[in-house]
């Protein structure tokens, strides 16, 4: 088999196909709105600070519904679980842009319709991350999240040029709108996937049981849980400013939610370029790889920071994206080879929810922070947490150790959930 026709085998099995699609439809609409909503916010006369609170609306729920999710993703049909929450996402999305259309949102609709957001990405993220190894063989794992990844960086290009010309010409009520939609098509693919057998479960055993079995198996790997605190930090002391402070600093000093676009466009080229990489480079020692690429997070808010001009930006997303299009691949398939099916759903659960945990803090005290210190050293200090995250995580054993599985190893159990 030649080496484009590996990069492309998980695409022979029709059940990823469809996965594939609906979400390749599905992530341009998030990225849509993840450009939009700020505007949004600044549209109806918010601060930085409420763009911080609205966008901490979505993950409170996120963080505290997550383990539940987990559970349910174990115990129910994954591609049932994802298809629910689908739907309430579009519902919530269609609240979003209605209220924005309209003229009568305010920034407490916004906020609430976030917490419906929050509390549908919590049941569909363990889901989706448990069936992706069900319906894939485990020797074309890497292939498969590195597809994943590659329709979602194009996905975030088109979606981030889109939604920042979208807010510029019509306003961001109609860039919600279009998101709400593609949720709806993502759910269409889902219904058209063939119903699959459960993952085998422990019979009779209660919620608070599946818990702890979880976390017994998350806390027993230390590189997972290194990392995952590693990924706390970075998004509380360098994505949360960086999120917030961002649009303020383009709105200001450059061409608003177009420049904003750009970046985020951008960005996805850098992960494209990645993603590619990760189809044909299997590197011994796949976490050091994208531990020690997290410093290069510092890049884009640095040169906010000192208002660079915008093709530096620009270069710094890409440089940015390219690690980001190997951690998605390299970083999934290490987790899904090495933690048993019936569990993954949970143990991504707590990977999810321990990732998550302080980032709304991150993203409500951003604001204030900008206020008191001034938006640049507030930039300039989330870019110093990338480089000293990215070192802690380097030097720690278990990370910088791990190495990969072969493609001649035991193929996962084809066990549906």
């Amino acid at each position: 088999m030649s080496w484009s026709q590996a990069s492309l085998a998980p695409l022979h099995e029709r059940q990823f196909r469809l996965l594939f699609l609906g979400q390749a439809i599905s992530v341009v609409g998030t990225l849509l709105s993840v450009v939009a909503l700020p505007f949004a916010v600044l549209s109806i006369g918010g601060s930085a600070t409420d763009i911080g609170i609205v966008e901490a609306a979505y993950l409170v729920p996120l963080a505290a519904m997550l383990l539940f999710g987990g559970v349910w993703a174990d115990r129910l049909p994954r591609r049932l679980v994802m298809l629910v929450a689908d739907l309430v996402r579009a519902a919530a999305q269609v609240g979003v842009a209605t209220l924005l259309l309209t003229g009568q949102a305010r920034i407490w609709h916004l906020v609430l319709l976030q917490v419906a957001m929050g509390a549908g990405e919590a049941f569909f993220r363990p889901a989706y991350f448990g069936l992706l190894p069900q319906i894939v063989p485990a020797h074309h794992l890497q292939q498969a999240n590195a597809l994943n990844g590659l329709v979602a960086s194009g996905s975030i290009t088109v979606g981030s040029i889109g939604g920042g010309l979208l807010v510029a010409a019509v306003g961001p009520g109609w860039a919600i709108g279009i998101d709400a939609i593609t949720y709806l098509a993502s759910a269409v693919f889902l219904g058209l996937m063939q119903p699959l057998a459960r993952v085998q479960r422990t019979a009779g055993q209660r919620l608070i049981a599946d818990l702890r079995a979880g976390w017994t198996e998350f806390r027993s790997h230390r590189w997972l849980w290194v990392m995952v605190v590693g990924a706390a930090a970075f998004l509380f002391a360098t994505q949360a400013p960086y999120s917030v402070l961002g649009p303020v600093v383009t709105q200001e000093f450059y061409e608003g939610a177009r420049t904003w676009g750009f970046m985020a466009a951008a960005l996805g080229v850098g992960q494209i370029a990645g993603g590619l990489l990760a189809l044909r480079w299997r590197p011994r020692r796949p976490l050091l790889v994208v531990a020690a690429g997290l410093s290069l997070s510092a890049l884009p808010p640095a040169l906010l920071a000192v208002h660079a001009p915008t093709p530096a930006l620009l270069a710094a997303a890409v440089i940015l994206g390219v690690e980001w299009g190997l951690y998605h691949p390299f970083w999934m398939t290490a987790l899904q080879q090495r933690i048993a099916p019936e569990m993954l759903s949970r143990v991504s659960s707590y990977d999810y929810l321990g990732s998550l945990a302080i980032f709304p803090l991150g993203l409500a005290v951003a604001g204030p922070l900008g206020d008191g210190f001034g938006v640049s050293a507030t930039l300039v200090a989330a870019a110093v947490a990338a480089v000293v995250i990215s070192g802690v995580l380097v030097s720690t054993r278990g990370v910088r150790e791990l190495r990969r599985i072969d493609d001649g190893c035991e193929a996962v159990p084809q066990a549906e959930g």
